[in-house]
């Protein structure tokens, strides 16, 4: 992560540096062009209330993902809770007007279908909107941002048309999940006849496979050979689960046995947040990715949430290829790309921080004086100052110059954006 920072602090204090030579302010006639531009083609979204099912406000998106079976759903950041509650709603739209029945998260393959086993079982009604915790990351289903969408998932799954859940991503995610983990495991291969004393070293430290996920930790318990014979002896039970009946229960533990070893592999050898980290990662989602939309969900239309960068279609840099990438490769215009952005943030006293730079996108949208509006960047005519490069603040708040007609399809616009609400401990 530091040495991802690094890369990417450089490279904005060079913009800044470049701008400040070159301009005092950005001229006033370039502004009044491109908000005339923006006020041309922003579709104004009335609300992102999840309540509000008038969605005449939607309707562009009939036509706008007409033969898309894949719609990727970016966030600029993790703390980004009206973006939240704005993906609820166009969760719901999608699944009640255009078919979408299929939701598919940034989050452990493993852990997402243990989620979506106890929403179909009779243990949910007694769990509630905690059920999100088997497999979520706690920022998407632990606050009241999400908690419409997690009471929308459990109660699609008593109707016709249930909303079948998934993840991706080969970390822990499901916090929930964690205290029966071991248990799941060993039941498993009991149950299978595949004794777990034969991999000597994932039986002595199965009860601890979150934790060993950092490094630090690993490190403590595990010298190099360990961690040598600790992945071998994942990928020799992955091999023996391959043998059984190609159940469904079965290929998900034999899924779920790679995304451990290259979990760990990738926190014992890569640096945390750093571009190769990410590309490791980011190409064994695709992987999982393209694996369930080819396999476990043919022909089924498929929404994805994750971060705006794992969305971006084509190469970041030299060194990551964003999951995004593979899948425009593979569905070329039957995916689309909309990443989310803002101008600001309010913070808990009303003030409004993390405010973008001066040449930023984000100011001129903020003078359209809309709460919200949509861009289709797909459907632009080529005289477009946004079909060029400009620069935004999509990645994770930090001002980048792009052509970013290049890297998404459509851009979602909240004025001011706010920090979930987390119940009061």
């Amino acid at each position: 992560m530091k040495r991802l920072l690094i890369a990417l602090f450089v490279a904005v204090a060079l913009i800044c540096l470049a701008n400040i030579i070159a301009f005092e302010d950005v001229p006033a006639a370039v502004i009044e062009e491109q908000l005339d531009e923006v006020e041309r083609v922003a579709m104004p979204i009335n609300s992102i209330n999840f309540d509000d099912t008038n969605y005449l406000d939607l309707k562009h998106l009939d036509t706008i993902l007409e033969g898309v079976r894949i719609v990727m759903l970016g966030e600029r950041t993790h703390q980004d809770g009206q973006t939240f509650v704005a993906k609820s709603r166009l969760i719901r739209y999608l699944h009640e007007r255009l078919g979408y029945r299929v939701v598919l998260y940034e989050a452990g393959q493993f852990d997402m279908w243990m989620m979506n086993q106890t929403m179909e079982s009779s243990d949910a009604d007694g769990l509630g909107v905690s059920v999100g915790g088997i497999g979520l990351f706690d920022f998407w289903w632990a606050n009241e941002e999400t908690k419409p969408l997690i009471d929308y998932y459990l109660a699609s799954k008593k109707t016709p048309s249930p909303i079948e859940l998934g993840g991706f991503d080969i970390q822990f995610t499901g916090s929930l999940l964690n205290e029966r983990r071991s248990r799941l495991i060993r039941e498993f291969l009991q149950k299978n006849e595949i004794d777990l004393q034969d991999y000597a070293i994932v039986n002595d430290h199965v009860d601890d496979l979150p934790r060993l996920a950092y490094n630090m930790i690993a490190n403590r318990r595990l010298d190099a050979d360990q961690k040598s014979r600790f992945l071998q002896d994942l990928r020799h039970l992955e091999r023996a689960v391959s043998q059984l009946e190609p159940t469904e229960e079965n290929t998900m533990y034999q899924r779920y046995f790679n995304d451990v070893r290259h979990n760990l592999r990738k926190s014992w050898s890569l640096e945390t947040g750093s571009e190769e980290s990410m590309n490791f990662r980011d190409s064994l989602m695709a992987q999982n990715l393209i694996y369930q939309i080819d396999s476990l969900y043919t022909n089924q239309k498929v929404v994805i949430w994750c971060s705006n960068i794992h969305t971006f279609s084509r190469r970041y840099s030299k060194a990551y290829r964003p999951m995004g990438a593979y899948i425009k490769e593979k569905y070329a215009d039957a995916s689309y790309m909309l990443n989310f952005t803002s101008f600001a943030r309010e913070d808990s006293k009303g003030n409004l921080v993390d405010k973008p730079g001066k040449f930023a996108v984000e100011n001129v949208f903020h003078r359209r004086n809309l709460p919200y509006f949509m861009i289709d960047l797909r459907g632009l005519s080529v005289n477009t100052f946004l079909k060029d490069e400009f620069v935004s603040n999509l990645n994770q708040g930090i001002d980048e110059e792009k052509a970013w007609t290049h890297y998404i399809d459509g851009i979602f616009y909240i004025d001011i954006n706010q920090n979930p609400t987390y119940p009061e401990e």
